[in-house]
């Protein structure tokens, strides 16, 4: 005669315990869903000033959340800086600057930064006008502000 194993399904009464996790999971997505259901994504590119004969296109996008805002800048832009010193290329609106820090960004041998509303940047070589196309220099930054 064969030996009659017994699988042991643990808790009986494991759904009324799930569908209270459940319905609290639920409870909480509903809060969550309340708040971002507010949160609106602002897209602009006013008060972008750029400098030192730069041009180009700069974007920035950003969403309130309490008293923070969620920032993403990003560009395309083109112009000329010399090997081994600090050009400033543009300045961005107050309403977006990084408080009290500075923000890098690498985009191959040049580092391009944030510091307060200025952008700039460092290469280790000239940075040419470009022929061949509409930028030389690429950014993208996201950051709380």
């Amino acid at each position: 005669m064969a030996d009659i194993q017994v699988i042991n399904h643990g808790e009986l009464q494991w759904d009324a315990k799930a569908n209270h996790n459940f319905s609290e999971l639920n409870q909480a997505l509903e809060k969550v869903g309340g708040v971002t259901d507010q949160l609106k994504w602002t897209t602009s590119n006013d008060g972008v000033v750029f400098l030192n004969g730069w041009h180009g296109n700069v974007t920035y996008s950003y969403v309130q959340i309490g008293d923070k805002k969620l920032v993403s800048l990003t560009g395309t832009i083109d112009g000329n800086a010399k090997a081994a010193q600090y050009t400033e290329l543009l300045t961005i609106p107050d309403n977006i600057k990084p408080k009290n820090r500075m923000i890098q960004y690498r985009y191959w041998d040049a580092i391009v930064q944030i510091v307060d509303n200025k952008i700039g940047v460092h290469s280790g070589a000239d940075i040419k006008d470009s022929t061949n196309g509409p930028w030389n220099l690429v950014f993208e930054f996201t950051y709380v502000c």
